[in-house]
């Protein structure tokens, strides 16, 4: 595990406001997902009516600011999966940030993600671009750190990691739509360059000044 430089902020807020911390969050979120899946494979209309629009919102449908969390990423049997990769990834990150600092964690990025698409009136139905920021935060902690994929070739985070941003960044290129992308992005590298950003940058001058030794 890498020794993180954080902004001072955050120090203070994992000092003194514990009663920030959700308690069982990783657990609170896959089971909220869990019931979301069920829910929208029932009634499939449920996944527009629990989507985060910001039309919608302005005409007073307040409960979506909440209910987009619950929707699943996909709508087949893989979601069990996706679930155990994502309760997985969240209980790594308890463990790295400790209670508190996940919950700031999931606050801005849950504020940033409404914030942003409310502001600029981009619809969004998933939280995808959330689950992603929980997956970059922990592969900045824990680079090296394997996932095995198929349960056979290993994959260390950084590399998951890099691969997600290149999908992120390069697939709006081919569907037309990549100003709307770049905005739906800076959801997710909002959230981390708060927590992460002083470390990229350290990181980022240190790489420099080796080069230029």
């Amino acid at each position: 595990m890498r020794q993180i430089n954080f902004p001072s902020w955050l120090a203070w807020i994992d000092k003194n406001l514990h009663w920030l911390s959700i308690p069982k969050l990783p657990l609170s979120l896959t089971i909220i997902q869990a019931l979301g899946f069920f829910l929208v494979m029932a009634k499939p209309a449920l996944r527009k009516q629990l989507g985060l629009d910001p039309n919608a919102i302005f005409q007073g449908e307040i409960w979506r600011i909440f209910t987009f969390l619950a929707i699943p990423l996909i709508d087949n049997f893989l979601v069990f999966f996706v679930l155990w990769f994502f309760y997985t990834v969240m209980v790594w990150l308890e463990k790295a940030l400790g209670s508190t600092l996940l919950t700031a964690y999931f606050l801005t990025a849950w504020i940033s993600t409404v914030a942003i698409s409310t502001l600029i009136g981009i619809p969004i139905d998933t939280f995808v671009y959330m689950e992603c920021s929980f997956f970059f935060a922990l592969a900045t902690i824990v680079p090296n750190k394997e996932l095995h994929l198929f349960f056979i070739l290993p994959l260390a985070f950084k590399w998951i990691a890099a691969f997600i941003a290149a999908v992120l960044l390069i697939v709006p290129l081919f569907i037309g739509a990549y100003n709307k992308f770049l905005l739906l992005a800076f959801l997710l590298f909002a959230n981390y360059l708060l927590f992460f950003g002083k470390d990229c940058w350290i990181l980022f001058k240190k790489e420099l000044d080796k080069r230029r030794k």
